[in-house]
């Protein structure tokens, strides 16, 4: 662009686009058909059995997609800026959906679904300084996605995800949301037309006898766990031999689930908000009751549950048993995730101590997951450690290991 060539602020200036269709094929191979597995029995020998599962006409998982960007640099390579929108589609997944043992099977392998996914990706880089002895820069990025399943199947509203009871996929909603049990609420209109105060709308219903809160009878959604928001930030500076660098990440606009992590150190008594009431009869918080006499919902201010102890944290009435919402919470973090300094010796040095025969010397420390910052909702775990290595994220359990910090050295050698 002729216009461009003399231009003393831009540099660089890339526009792009791309289309794209892929298919995927992500079965076993012996899952086109059904088949007959092999099973020892202790008195009958070996046998064979038939696959409890039927197989619907599988064809390839089909990925349509499309994105634009572009990139430019300024000011002689002082900045250097990206941005790219994506959009794709995905047909044909293969999901298995339980179905009546009447049929002789309990499980139906079919292609399914059709989910949308759309996001951005943007990154900034400087550096500010650039001298023989000094050299700064910094980074960031920024990532926006939002995963959507436009439908499932017919007849078929939602499913579990990898067959996870917390973690599903439901026709017209977000991938990945957490529906679990949760407490009975005030609803802001009853069944007979009647509106509620917009004051006591989403408060807990209490027995009024009791004091312990009531289960709901269908489960609630809480949340999604895909995480809407990731921001990187990143810099490194050297001095002449000496070098420092570090990552900085933060993920958002998501939520997490620990009930079963959750759920055993309450029924234990382990866990710190088992001691908030100091063991004693409170009055559950946010909760309302319905006064005998009007059949109105009634702010609760002094009907305690009947036991704050053990009775009350075992029973069930608070623990996973009725509602597993006390264990779903914000997700989201600040992570210092890497450090590393390192000082590469002078080449004259080393290549007189070694006779010439290494070039190089570099001496490093690094240290990984240093610092993790989350809201006061999260008791339990970092958010990155998740129960399942698979699509459904976001469910912590006791099975899996805890976070862990790293640190390390490392000598490099260049010959």
């Amino acid at each position: 662009i002729g216009a461009l060539k003399d231009n003393e602020v831009l540099d660089y200036l890339k526009l792009r686009g791309a289309w794209s269709r892929v298919g995927n094929v992500n079965v076993d191979p012996y899952s086109l058909y059904p088949t007959y597995n092999s099973t020892v029995g202790y008195s009958n020998g070996t046998f064979f059995r038939e696959s409890s599962q039927l197989i619907f006409e599988l064809k390839p998982e089909i990925t349509t997609g499309y994105e634009a960007g572009a990139e430019f640099r300024l000011l002689d390579d002082l900045a250097e800026v990206q941005f790219t929108y994506y959009h794709t589609s995905t047909t044909g997944q293969a999901i298995e959906s339980s179905i009546a043992y009447s049929s002789g099977y309990s499980g139906l392998l079919l292609n399914a679904g059709e989910v949308l996914n759309d996001g951005i990706e943007t990154s900034l880089r400087l550096n500010p300084i650039r001298t023989k002895d000094w050299n700064l820069r910094l980074g960031a990025n920024y990532t926006h996605n939002k995963n959507f399943l436009k439908e499932l199947y017919p007849g078929l509203p939602r499913i579990g995800v990898n067959g996870s009871d917390v973690i599903y996929a439901v026709e017209g909603e977000e991938l990945n949301q957490i529906y679990v049990s949760d407490y009975r609420r005030v609803p802001e209109v009853e069944a007979d037309g009647t509106v509620n105060s917009k004051e006591l709308v989403g408060k807990v219903i209490v027995d009024p006898m009791t004091g312990y809160p009531s289960r709901a009878t269908e489960s609630q959604l809480l949340g999604n766990t895909s995480p809407k928001h990731r921001l990187g930030l990143d810099f490194s500076l050297r001095w002449k031999n000496f070098s420092v660098s570090s990552v900085f990440e933060f993920r958002g606009g998501y939520y997490f689930a620990s009930i079963s992590q959750g759920s055993s150190l309450d029924f234990s008594g382990a866990s710190a908000r088992t001691t908030y009431y100091n063991r004693e009869r409170f009055v559950f918080p946010n909760s309302v009751y319905v006064d005998p006499s009007t059949g109105e919902y009634v702010e609760n201010n002094h009907v305690t549950v009947s036991d704050g102890g053990s009775g009350f944290w075992t029973s069930g009435t608070y623990n996973r048993t009725a509602a597993s919402s006390n264990y779903v919470y914000s997700g989201d973090y600040w992570k210092w995730r890497e450090l590393a300094i390192s000082y590469q010796l002078p080449p004259s040095l080393v290549r007189s101590l070694t006779h010439n025969s290494v070039q190089d010397v570099t001496i490093s420390l690094q240290g990984r997951n240093l610092l993790l910052l989350t809201p006061p909702s999260n008791e339990y775990t970092d958010p990155d450690y998740s129960s399942n290595e698979n699509n459904a994220t976001g469910v912590a359990t006791l099975a899996q290991s805890p976070p862990t910090r790293y640190f390390g050295g490392t000598v490099s050698l260049t010959f």
